[in-house]
């Protein structure tokens, strides 16, 4: 009867950690860039019941589970549906890369989201501040971006229109990519950092576009399925541990 119970917390557990998934993707269902998470599970230590307690059948070994886990939340990068906006300022990742920024205490981050607007600096910024990290070929000091006047070519190179017919090339926009599907660890506000070990190269042939936000990756019907699923999951282990509470009373009133 603990088995029972033990096998029904851990189910409850492990389909509220899916559901707190779901809940986190479709809550980011209108986040630029954002990619959905999901949770597998693995089943725990499994045991002999080859003792003379229980009751076997021609004499095979029978087993019994002791319950289930939820791993790692994993993201799935599967791009997003891309959105015109005009804005020079807006830059989509068409394919796969990540744009590099700097924080405000100087460390590195990577993320998606292309939606960057001008600082009173003249620097290309993220809606949190941190700044794009731009491979310049001239002294930074002398660039002094506007909304109107960026000019950005698909291979990332970046200018300043100077004229109808002349544009300042001032660097490129390089994009990276991290070894392995799981390499990026979230840090929050859409931001990832590589995790240990992982190496971080520069996209040989990026592909961005200019005017463009991609968008969530959210499929609402997947995920309201999925939460569907995980509601019944739980409820069914939530039964397993009232039935066994249920066994254990009545154990308990026997004179």
């Amino acid at each position: 009867m603990f088995r029972i119970m033990w096998n029904g917390t851990s189910g409850m557990y492990a389909e509220q950690e899916k559901m707190d998934a779901v809940s986190n993707n479709l809550a980011n269902m209108n986040t630029v860039g954002y990619k959905t998470q999901q949770v597998s599970f693995d089943d725990l230590l499994y045991g002999d019941l080859s003792k003379s307690k229980y009751p076997v059948t021609n004499g095979k070994t029978q087993y019994a589970g002791t319950g289930v886990k939820a791993n790692e939340w994993l993201r799935n990068n599967t791009e997003g549906p891309l959105t015109e906006t005009d804005r020079k300022t807006d830059f989509a990742i068409n394919g796969d890369g990540y744009f590099r920024v700097t924080k405000a205490d100087g460390s590195k981050a990577y993320e998606r989201n292309g939606q960057f607007a001008i600082d009173n600096t003249g620097k290309l910024v993220d809606s949190s501040g941190n700044v794009l990290d731009i491979q310049y070929n001239v002294d930074p000091n002398s660039v002094d971006f506007k909304d109107d006047n960026i000019v950005l070519a698909q291979n990332g190179e970046i200018g300043i229109r100077v004229s109808d017919s002349e544009i300042r090339d001032v660097g490129k926009v390089n994009l990276y990519n991290v070894v392995g599907d799981d390499a990026m660890a979230s840090i929050g506000n859409n931001l990832f950092v590589p995790k240990a070990g992982a190496q971080v190269s520069v996209v040989a042939n990026p592909s961005i576009e200019q005017g463009w936000v991609e968008g969530s990756n959210v499929d609402v019907a997947t995920e309201f399925t999925d939460m569907i699923v995980a509601q019944r999951a739980y409820e069914f282990s939530s039964k397993s541990l009232k039935t066994g509470d249920e066994m254990w009373q009545l154990v308990n009133n026997l004179r």
